[in-house]
C-alpha cells in the first residue's frame, strides 16, 4: 500500500519538474529581451547625448520663414542685365540701381565694376555706362548720361542702358552731329573703294552714318590687303538709335578664301585699343560658305574717324 502511495506522490513530480524548467527558460528569456531593451536604451540614449546637433536641423524653427521666397526678377531688368554682360565693355565701369547691381552681378559682372546710383550726380558721373529706370530723375540722366544705347520693356519699369557723357549733354549731341557727318563721308568713301562689296541694303546704311566708326575704319584696313564682300551689317543694340557694331564679311576672288580670311582675323586680332573687336571669329554659313564674324562692344566711341579713316581709304 505505501508503494502505491508513494508511485502516486511520485508521477506529479514529474510535470512540476518540467514545468519548472519551462519556467526557469522562459525567465531566461525575459531576462535576456530586458538586456536587449536595456542595451537599446543606452545605446539610444548615448546617440542622443552625442548628437543631438545633427537631428536637430532637419526640422526648422520657424517653418513659414522657408516658404517665402524672393520676388522673381523683372523681365526686362533680367534682359538687361544678360545684354550688359555680353555687350558692354568689359572694362566699363556700370552705374545701377540695387536690385539691378545684384543681377548684374548673377550675370557675372564683377562687383568691382559697379557704381551703386543715387540722388546725386556722384554715381552717374564715377559710371561709363549707366542701367537705370525710366522713371528716374530724367534731369539728372538727360544732363549727364544723354545717349541712349539699349532699352529693355515698357512704362515704368522700363530699363535704360545708357552712356556717360563726362562733357554733359550739350557737348555730347555737339560731338554726336560731327561723329555722324564724319561717318556718312566714311561711308561713301568706302562705296568707292574697288576691293570691297555691299549689298544695296548695306550701301544704304553707310550713306545714312548708321555704322559703327570702329567697323568702318577696320573694314577700310582689312580691304588695303584683301578683297571682301560685305555679307551684312548687325544692330545688338534694342530699343534705341541704330547704330551696327557687327558685320559679317566673305572673301571674293580666285584662291583660298579661307586662307585669306584666317589672315584677315589674325590682323583683326592683333589690333590694340578701341579697334580690337569684342569678338570675332570664322563660322561656316548653311551652304558650308566661311564667314568672317566682327563685333564690337558698346557704347560706341565718337571722334575716331577723323585722324584715321581719311588716311587709309584712297
Amino acid at each position: 500500500m505505501s508503494r502505491r502511495l508513494n508511485r502516486v506522490r511520485l508521477r506529479p513530480s514529474r510535470p512540476r519538474t518540467a514545468r519548472r524548467r519551462r519556467l526557469q527558460k522562459l525567465a531566461l528569456a525575459v531576462v535576456a529581451a530586458a538586456a536587449v531593451a536595456l542595451a537599446a536604451l543606452q545605446l539610444t540614449a548615448a546617440f542622443s547625448r552625442v548628437a543631438p546637433q545633427a537631428v536637430r536641423p532637419s526640422v526648422p524653427k520657424h517653418p513659414a520663414a522657408h516658404r517665402v521666397s524672393s520676388p522673381p526678377v523683372p523681365a526686362a531688368q533680367s534682359e538687361a542685365a544678360a545684354w550688359i554682360a555680353s555687350q558692354v565693355n568689359g572694362a566699363a565701369i556700370i552705374g545701377c540701381y540695387p536690385a539691378m547691381c545684384v543681377s548684374l552681378q548673377t550675370q557675372g559682372v564683377s562687383a568691382s565694376r559697379l557704381v551703386p546710383l543715387g540722388s546725386t550726380v556722384a554715381g552717374v558721373r564715377r559710371a561709363d555706362v549707366i542701367a537705370t529706370l525710366s522713371s528716374a530723375d530724367r534731369k539728372l540722366v538727360d544732363r549727364y548720361a544723354p545717349a541712349l544705347i539699349a532699352s529693355f520693356g515698357w512704362g515704368s519699369s522700363r530699363v535704360e542702358i545708357r552712356a556717360v557723357a563726362p562733357g554733359g549733354a550739350a557737348s555730347y549731341q555737339s560731338a554726336l552731329r560731327a561723329d555722324l557727318n564724319a561717318r556718312k563721308s566714311a561711308g561713301s568713301q568706302l562705296l568707292r573703294n574697288p576691293r570691297i562689296r555691299f549689298s544695296v541694303a548695306d550701301a544704304r546704311q553707310l550713306r545714312a552714318g548708321e555704322v559703327d566708326s570702329r567697323l568702318l575704319a577696320t573694314l577700310a584696313a582689312l580691304s588695303s590687303q584683301f578683297a571682301l564682300r560685305v555679307m551684312a551689317f548687325g544692330n545688338s543694340s534694342p530699343g534705341a538709335p541704330l547704330l551696327f557694331r557687327k558685320v559679317s564679311v566673305a572673301s571674293y576672288g580666285g584662291g583660298n578664301g579661307a586662307a585669306r580670311l584666317a589672315a584677315a582675323l589674325a590682323t583683326i586680332k592683333a589690333q590694340e585699343g578701341p579697334y580690337l573687336p569684342a569678338h570675332s571669329a570664322i563660322v561656316r554659313l548653311g551652304t558650308g560658305q566661311p564667314v568672317l564674324l566682327i563685333e564690337f562692344a558698346a557704347p560706341s566711341p565718337l571722334g575716331l574717324l577723323a585722324a584715321v579713316l581719311t588716311a587709309d581709304v584712297r
